[in-house]
């Protein structure tokens, strides 16, 4: 299990106990090992841990899934799924790692060096445009 790394404040913590309905939002890390149902977005880190499951979109800057996550996922810098990580939605990000023994099903998304993963649209119904292709003469 790998635990996100330390930001100034303290953050919020989702115990395995409990059960949050709407959005949870916060500038610090936020750890989930409880259930939640709706939007988590943070704009540090987001740790998913194995009792968690999580029905909704997650937005941050780095999430790392160790538990269950029913939505789709951007990490504007890295997304890590730990071993006992399952996902069922979609995944845009700059960095991916799918360590063995996780689960993903869905679509991975990740913008070339030129684009942030804020020029890439994955609300509902719309799916990335793929860059178009170039003929050679």
């Amino acid at each position: 299990m790998s635990l996100p790394p330390k930001t100034e404040g303290q953050g919020t913590i989702v115990g395995a106990g409990v059960k949050l309905t709407g959005a949870l939002k916060d500038h610090n890390d936020i750890m989930v090992f409880g259930r939640v149902e709706g939007e988590v977005t943070s704009e540090s880190n987001v740790f998913i841990g194995e009792t968690a499951l999580i029905k909704g979109p997650v937005t941050a800057k780095a999430v790392t899934i160790s538990g269950k996550v029913l939505g789709s996922i951007e990490g504007k810098e890295k997304i890590e799924m730990d071993p006992t990580g399952f996902v069922n939605g979609s995944l845009i990000t700059k960095e991916l790692i799918i360590k063995s023994g996780a689960t993903f099903i869905g679509k991975s998304t990740m913008p070339d060096k030129s684009k942030g993963v804020e020029d890439v649209d994955l609300s509902e119904g719309k799916e990335p445009t793929e860059p178009a292709e170039t003929k050679e003469k």
